[in-house]
């Protein structure tokens, strides 16, 4: 089989596997906030699939995620186009550039996964401060706090079980994917 089909095949295994971690994650109660937002554990995959594959994968990957997720009524809540991208959009995808400033050693991963946290927890708060805060004007110092406030604990969450996770089978599985030679 050549490259670009075990890539492809790759690529398909890890969009399905986020998905599946997604359907779990909304029958998981205390993952899942009130008003929306989540500890994601759907990133795992993504995140993983970014230093496996490289981030031009992982980046395809994070939007086929959110493509096929809002085809399934994933992504229901819309307000307008830039609250949709700040809200989904972005976060979907951001996290499969992880691997952007690897260097094959642990500190590029934790370094990888840091910065697209901090990009993917910007889009959200930047959202919740311009378009979800009833009786708050809309970008004041009031919603920043209020969006920073709801959006941060489960944000840094999701980047604690990602630091924890991913290097984690990133180790476990470094000689088995290697056989793949993708």
């Amino acid at each position: 089989m050549n490259k670009k089909v075990k890539r492809l095949v790759f690529i398909a295994v890890y969009v399905a596997i986020t998905i599946a971690l997604d359907y779990v994650k909304e029958m998981i109660p205390f993952l899942n906030l009130p008003q929306g937002g989540s500890i994601n554990i759907a990133l795992i995959p993504i995140a993983f699939a970014s230093f496996h594959l490289g981030y031009k994968e992982g980046f395809v990957i994070g939007l086929l995620w959110w493509a096929i997720s809002s085809l399934m009524g994933f992504n229901e809540w819309f307000l307008n186009p830039i609250q949709y991208l700040l809200d989904y959009i972005i976060p979907s995808f951001i996290v499969g550039l992880s691997s952007i400033v690897y260097k094959k050693n642990y500190i590029s991963v934790i370094l990888g996964i840091i910065i697209t946290m901090i990009i993917r927890t910007l889009s959200i708060v930047i959202s919740g401060t311009y378009f979800w805060l009833d009786g708050v004007a809309a970008g004041s110092k009031a919603a920043w706090i209020a969006s920073l406030t709801y959006n941060l604990p489960y944000s840094i969450a999701t980047l604690i079980v990602l630091l924890l996770v991913v290097p984690f089978l990133l180790r476990v599985f470094k000689e088995r994917l290697k056989r793949f030679d993708v």
